[in-house]
């Protein structure tokens, strides 16, 4: 049966969201899949992207495989590496390994390598198992509970709630806040830079233009913040709130910073978020062990790890090395479930 692979325009967005619920079995619609994420994720100005970014594999039956390019760009020296995750990424039954062949086919359209980040169980056995994909540091996630009686408020009030609201009371409140020094937090304004971090590691390249279409998302309430050290902008942190739950979605210092410089800077944003009324709980990822250090001083606990594969043919990127992964890369910032949005 021939197959072909080609751009999904806007006016095949309800048969791809269509083929998304069939496969997925979703009858609601979630937040992720409703028609202005649909057109924000597919078709809205991208800085390193045409406009449109959903492709599908088809046959003369209909859409067999669909993936969505979601571009990022990492700092190796002053070499610039494109890469991109797939994200909405679904294959039906039509066409044997037409999951693979659309990864295989939107590499070959962008030339660049992919990152495929997390994904179903079912993702997650088959990936591995093919040659042109290899292992990098997880993608490691934290919380910490902030306002944990009205957390509970909003619950409905079983048993676990209320095992849940104990457990957070304990951790909210025998969770020291270490002090953010020199280190203030305010939000950011429309001439503000953002920052790239440096280290032993390949970082991700953040540009303002990036960091703007990101904060665009329309499923989450998103704010660009801008981290000063006596009163001089040295970092910016991005997060999405979630129904209350906050997600760091981007963090990071310019050039080289210590450990100690990475915690205050990290506790100035979570005590600037610990003023906002509608930050229920925080939530943080990053795979560089520095971030991780961070978070767990600022009273964040360790809840899960997302497994986090490169294809790079062209072998652009420098072997063994350590990539930042941040949860802005792909669609982990604002995937979330409307009935439960928390982590803890």
């Amino acid at each position: 049966m021939p197959v072909t692979f080609s751009e999904a325009p806007p006016e095949r967005t309800r048969a791809v969201v269509e083929f998304l619920c069939a496969v997925f079995g979703i009858k609601d619609l979630p937040p992720n899949l409703l028609p202005d994420a649909q057109a924000w994720k597919y078709f809205a100005p991208h800085p390193w992207s045409s406009a449109v970014r959903s492709y599908v594999l088809e046959t003369e039956n209909g859409i067999a495989a669909h993936g969505c390019v979601a571009p990022v760009r990492f700092a190796a020296g002053d070499a610039i590496l494109d890469s991109m995750v797939i994200i909405d990424w679904a294959a039906g039954n039509q066409v044997p390994g037409a999951g693979l062949l659309v990864y295989r086919r939107c590499m070959e359209a962008q030339k660049c390598s992919l990152l495929a980040v997390g994904g179903s169980s079912d993702t997650l056995r088959i990936l591995p198992q093919v040659k042109w994909f290899h292992s990098k540091a997880d993608l490691r996630w934290f919380a910490r509970p902030m306002k944990p009686w009205r957390r509970f408020l909003r619950s409905g009030k079983t048993m676990r709630d209320w095992g849940k609201l104990l457990r957070n009371l304990s951790w909210e409140f025998f969770s020291s806040l270490p002090s953010s020094e020199n280190w203030t937090c305010r939000p950011a304004r429309a001439d503000d830079p953002v920052f790239t971090p440096a280290g032993e590691f390949i970082p991700l390249l953040r540009t303002r233009a990036w960091i703007d279409y990101l904060r665009a998302c329309p499923v989450a309430k998103c704010q660009l913040w801008i981290l000063e050290q006596n009163g001089v902008a040295r970092g910016h942190a991005l997060t999405a709130n979630l129904e209350g739950s906050v997600r760091v979605a981007d963090f990071a210092l310019a050039g080289h910073s210590t450990q100690d410089q990475t915690t205050n800077a990290f506790s100035a944003l979570v005590r600037t978020l610990g003023d906002e009324n509608d930050v229920l709980e925080l939530v943080a990822g990053s795979s560089l062990s520095q971030d991780m250090r961070a978070f767990e001083a600022c009273g964040l606990r360790y809840r899960r790890s997302t497994r986090v594969l490169l294809a790079d043919p062209r072998k652009t990127f420098p072997p063994e090395s350590l990539l930042e992964i941040k949860p802005m890369v792909g669609d982990s910032f604002y995937l979330y479930d409307p009935a439960n949005p928390f982590q803890l």
